[in-house]
């Protein structure tokens, strides 16, 4: 395609936009035209949508030292956040998820800091969407018994997020399955590390089988009682308590019982995108080193579990019969779930094993496992974060290694998606602060080069340096406690600042223009925070008349971006709407089925080359026996290093390669030609 002229528009009035976006559900569509045939997220008139915002932790209940399956430190009712905000704990590093001016207009909330208007604050920054992470133990906290308490809460919360024209995924989260694990004391298991679960399931639903809740070489994923409890769990395991109101005697029919008391809750509240099944899941293991193969575990465990659950949820049968209500889950799949909900116009978010975050791609055979068409895929790319490079072998941020890159890990998740039918949304990602410019601001990058949405981790936190938190508003407290119910370091006594303060770099990144919806497909498109310069080119499938903002591409400019928009190619700049908190929204009309561009600011002729370059050659899909040779490949070097603690430390991940890798990748027996 050849270069475009860049024309900038003559003036345009610029009237205050008094309200938010509307909230529409969503779709995920198949392109057939573009480079990139990923599916995608679209709404009703066919645009492609982008989701850009963060995972808001202040309803998780997590451990805490001392714990020891006490009750939860953040208040559950919605009556303890009416106008108010309960005061941050020190033992639990996410302060609550507040709203105190939410009985005023959105644009009115404050967004100071120490407002506690959290979602007024998130629109400020121009987040479109809220994870919301959920636990199982706040809604089943007695066995068969689901809690309207906690219900009203989370509806509480996704009207906050109403206000503000923020979508909400309500993600069912565990962390080493539950803090009901509680840490071992060393001298009862001696040689392993105590640690606790994190957060997840109820006290009732865990079944370790008398394990010990300590960690193999002190990585917390190793947990002897999280193994064992994991194993029950995809046992389907009896519970020897109450039924109640849950479908079904066993674990998971509880666990998909409390999602499916959600979707009866939220199903027809397009606020709410969807429902991400379960968090991070690990497989089973009664063994010493609790780890387990990936791919058995996956085909075997995970996703059958996810059939049912999607099974429950929308009533898809995919052609098999209902199983009995007495006897609900068919563990060899024989029979479907019985229908527990109505979900139709919603996503169902599924995450691989957590193994992923180790190697940037998923351990499993990559295969169709539902008809139910809004599947979103939603790995987690810790790139340089919690891979073996960073983690293992001691490498540092800037490329090269295993993954040689930034966008590895989202080409990988795009030959994932499309072997699933499914569109990409990564639901985590991140690191702290101090990794702005060499981590999170390539991350970012690496969405952009795969048209990726995402959820920063996370969006508000305590602790004692800006740098150290994996927040984006931070509060000051010199207390480091632990999410594995294990001591922290410090005077647990000495309070938390009640000013939560926006980490600079985290706004000079987060708060980026991108395109919200685009008219046709997006084919590339780069922000470059420095200069505060933007370039995209899309191709139009259709004329929008000028004037139809529900149909045209729409651009979020954020407060701190003061560059003029222009147009190139067969489109023309409708309005530039300026709304109260300063950021603009653009409106784009393509006048023809063809491609166009749009920029803020004055892009630089090496930018434009580059997003014409990359909207005609997108960063191919990587399948898993590339990522597999690849990540093989690095262990053995390392095994041959020259640095003594490399080899020492290769010698551990080799060992743990082999149990999860297998001996040999079942996908080349798929992929390999007919002979």
């Amino acid at each position: 395609m050849g270069a475009m002229s860049w024309v900038a528009p003559p003036a345009l009035a610029a009237p205050n936009l008094a309200g938010v976006t509307f909230l529409q559900f969503l779709h995920v569509v198949t392109p057939t035209i573009g480079a990139d045939r990923t599916p995608y997220l679209a709404d009703l008139q066919g645009r492609e949508v982008l989701l850009h915002g963060v995972a808001a932790v202040g309803m998780e209940d997590v451990a805490y030292p001392g714990a020891n399956g006490g009750p939860a430190l953040i208040p559950v009712g919605p009556s303890a956040y009416a106008g108010k905000c309960p005061r941050a704990t020190v033992l639990i590093p996410q302060p609550p998820l507040c709203e105190i001016h939410s009985s005023k207009p959105a644009f009115q909330q404050s967004i100071a800091p120490g407002s506690g208007d959290d979602f007024a604050q998130m629109r400020a920054l121009g987040f479109n969407v809220v994870r919301l992470v959920l636990n199982w133990s706040q809604l089943e906290p007695s066995s068969g018994a689901y809690s309207v308490t906690y219900l009203n809460r989370v509806t509480q919360v996704v009207g906050w997020a109403h206000q503000q024209g923020i979508y909400v995924v309500l993600d069912m989260h565990q962390d080493q399955y539950s803090r009901y694990i509680l840490p071992t004391s060393a001298k009862t298991a001696p040689g392993c590390v105590p640690s606790g679960g994190s957060d997840g399931a109820p006290g009732w639903a865990v079944m370790a089988d008398g394990k010990p809740g300590c960690a193999v070489g002190g990585v917390d994923e190793l947990n002897l009682a999280e193994g064992a409890a994991f194993v029950n769990f995809w046992d389907n395991a009896a519970v020897p308590t109450a039924q109640g109101s849950a479908p079904g005697s066993g674990l998971q029919d509880h666990y998909v019982g409390a999602i499916a008391t959600l979707a009866n809750r939220f199903e027809d509240d397009s606020t709410v995108l969807g429902y991400e099944l379960m968090n991070e899941p690990q497989p089973g293991s009664l063994s010493t080193l609790p780890v387990a193969n990936g791919y058995q575990a996956s085909s075997q465990e995970l996703y059958p579990f996810y059939t049912r659950a999607i099974e429950a949820l929308t009533g898809v049968r995919d052609g098999k019969p209902t199983c009995p209500n007495n006897a609900p889950t068919s563990l060899s799949g024989a029979c479907a779930y019985p229908q527990l909900a109505h979900v139709a116009r919603q996503q169902i978010f599924f995450e691989p094993l957590a193994y992923r975050n180790l190697v940037d791609f998923s351990i499993q055979t990559s295969t169709p496992f539902s008809s139910y068409p809004n599947l979103v895929f939603a790995p987690h790319v810790y790139t340089y974060a919690f891979t073996i490079n960073q983690e293992f072998l001691g490498e540092k941020p800037g490329g090269g290694g295993y993954p040689p890159n930034f966008t590895f890990g989202y080409q990988t998740a795009e030959a994932e998606a499309l072997a699933m039918h499914a569109a990409v949304f990564t639901t985590e990602f991140g690191d702290s602060s101090s990794a702005d410019a060499t981590v999170v601001s390539k991350e970012l990058t690496a969405q952009e080069a795969t048209l990726t949405g995402g959820t920063l981790w996370a969006w508000k936190g305590l602790a004692k340096t800006a740098g150290s938190c994996w927040c984006v508003r931070w509060q000051y407290l010199s207390y480091q406690t632990t999410s594995n119910g294990t001591p922290g370091t410090g005077n647990p006594n000495a309070p938390a600042s009640q000013l939560d303060l926006l980490i600079p770099s985290r706004q000079n990144l987060m708060a980026r223009v991108w395109p919200v919806a685009t008219a046709g497909v997006l084919g590339a498109y780069r922000y470059e925070p420095a200069t505060e310069v933007f370039a995209m080119e899309a191709e139009a499938t259709t004329t929008v008349p000028r004037g139809d903002r529900s149909a045209e591409t729409l651009l979020y400019i954020p407060s701190t971006v003061h560059g003029s928009v222009s147009v190139g190619g067969h489109a023309v700049l409708d309005a530039i709407l300026t709304r109260p908190d300063g950021s603009r929204l653009a409106y784009v009309a393509p006048q023809t089925a063809a491609s166009y561009m749009v920029a803020v600011g004055t892009p630089s002729k090496a930018l434009r080359s580059l997003v014409e370059l990359a909207a005609a050659h997108p960063p191919p899909p990587i399948t898993e026996p590339q990522a597999r040779a690849m990540a093989e490949g690095t262990v053995q070097s390392a095994l041959h290093s020259s640095n003594k603690k490399v080899r020492s430390t290769a010698q551990l991940v080799n060992v743990l390669a082999q149990l999860v890798l297998g001996s040999s990748d079942p996908n080349l027996a798929t992929t390999a030609p007919a002979q």
